[in-house]
């Protein structure tokens, strides 16, 4: 079967090389790998670690990418290109229609769970969940990885730009994969399973290395995204396995959230309490202490309930695992 990409003068101009991972096309394809058994050389002792060390928010990511066929494409926004925040925003900023589409064109491959039809209405506490899940899954199991990622990455990218400069796109396309063939103006990606064809319409094509992508390209299914081929980059058979760093719990928390709101958030983890004992247990103002408390509230990690004039801050189930989560 035969993926056929139809080019037009100005899509050549601007098709791009993008010169490092996507961070979120790497979480994608790393969930992917985690549920299969390909590569064990490379993979196995990373798949092996990372299975037992999944947090529950990380669990939930596997209900939405099936290690075979369709994986919904709003968890790999464009934006990604530009880092792992501006790919986070654009993943919670997806549109209900879109996250509606999606996931019932999921759940005609796998059995969804109840959460994800809150999901496809927008619920924004769901959303917020999916989120910092694929934060943790980056930051724990792909983000110790990058130093090793990036001696296979880099020095592939360096040559596919000397071909383009030197020799032009032609010569590019065998240098990218063995299934990729251009008969000008269509480049043909020979896959297992899809067969279809995709109009750049002078949209171009960014072409993005992966390390996560194993065997064939990856491309989203809607054609009206912004097209993206993304490529499997050739591992050195003697490169050294991929391994799981085990990150300072507290300083995980700290990241993923800011250092303040994460103490906030400990402090709230000791028990129940109203926000002046919050801004006491923590050490900050009591209207730093009523705001932080506010948006982990509306983020989902924390329950407030208003008890006569006072208000009274508890963690929940979300923030717990939040918590519990960062880890390997």
């Amino acid at each position: 079967m035969v993926f056929r990409i139809h080019f037009e003068c100005t899509d050549l101009a601007r098709t791009t090389i993008a010169q490092r991972p996507d961070p979120l096309w790497e979480v994608l394809l790393g969930l992917h790998i985690l549920q299969g058994d390909e590569e064990p050389e490379l993979f196995g002792a990373w798949r092996e670690r990372a299975r037992s060390r999944l947090s529950a928010l990380e669990q939930e990511l596997l209900a939405l990418t099936p290690p075979v066929g369709y994986s919904p494409d709003f968890l790999t926004p464009r934006a990604a290109g530009d880092g792992l925040d501006a790919g986070l925003t654009a993943v919670a900023a997806t549109p209900a229609v879109q996250l509606r589409s999606e996931l019932r064109r999921l759940s005609d491959s796998v059995r969804l769970p109840a959460w994800t039809r809150r999901l496809a209405t927008g619920d924004t506490k769901v959303m917020s969940r999916l989120v910092h899940g694929l934060r943790s899954f980056h930051r724990t199991k792909i983000a110790p990885q990058m130093p090793m990622i990036a001696t296979t990455i880099q020095p592939a990218v360096a040559r596919h730009n000397d071909t383009v400069a030197s020799n032009g796109f032609e010569s590019l396309i065998p240098e990218l994969h063995q299934s990729l063939r251009w008969e000008a103006p269509v480049l043909s990606v020979d896959t297992p399973h899809i067969d279809r064809d995709l109009y750049l319409e002078g949209r171009g094509l960014r072409l993005v290395p992966s390390f996560f992508c194993w065997k064939y390209p990856m491309m989203l299914l809607d054609p009206t995204l912004p097209p993206v081929l993304v490529y499997p980059v050739r591992h050195d058979p003697g490169a050294p396995e991929v391994v799981v760093r085990r990150p300072d719990r507290d300083r995980a928390v700290a990241d993923l959230l800011g250092k303040t709101r994460a103490l906030v958030l400990k402090g709230i983890s000791i028990g129940a309490c109203s926000t002046s004992e919050l801004a006491a247990r923590v050490g900050i103002s009591m209207a730093s202490a009523s705001e932080h408390a506010r948006i982990l509230h509306d983020t989902g990690l924390v329950t407030t309930h208003r008890i006569g004039s006072s208000v009274r801050h508890s963690l929940n189930p979300v923030g717990a695992d939040v918590l519990s989560g960062i880890r390997t």
